[in-house]
């Protein structure tokens, strides 16, 4: 799972995921290096043309920790300090791959919440695709 994978299940996750996640940590010695703390990021999109276009700023929430010497970060959009700490800290495991069991529960518990998400999107999707509308302006065109 790389890092974009990784950020998108936590923010998907639901606060009951969230605290699994956190209490398959709860034997870690874990460091909260820096709080959660939001801030505005500057959202940049390519526009048609491909030239870089400032969409605006987001609102984010970031925070970082320490597991065994390997530091994790975690930025999350929102206002979500859990999710952010849960990001931060599932990174600092997986870098310092900490005992193989654990780092695995981690994975699954991250896999779980993709999967769910993945789901959720591909019903949204559906639905979304049940509205489209076919212009037809030129019959047999």
């Amino acid at each position: 799972m790389d890092t974009t994978d990784m950020t998108n299940a936590v923010v998907g996750m639901e606060e009951h995921e969230v605290t699994e996640l956190f209490e398959l940590l709860v034997e870690e010695e874990l460091t909260i290096t820096r709080p959660p703390r939001s801030g505005l990021i500057m959202m940049t999109i390519k526009d048609s043309l491909g030239t870089d276009f400032h969409l605006g700023e987001v609102l984010v929430t970031e925070a970082a920790v320490a597991i065994a010497n390997s530091e994790g970060f975690g930025m999350v959009a929102g206002e979500q300090p859990h999710k952010a700490l849960a990001r931060a800290a599932a990174d600092a495991l997986l870098r310092a791959g900490r005992p193989e069991l654990l780092c695995k529960k981690v994975r699954a518990c991250l896999a779980r919440a993709q999967q769910r998400q993945t789901v959720f999107l591909a019903g949204e999707a559906a639905l979304t695709a049940s509205t489209r509308v076919s212009f037809d302006l030129m019959p047999g065109a």
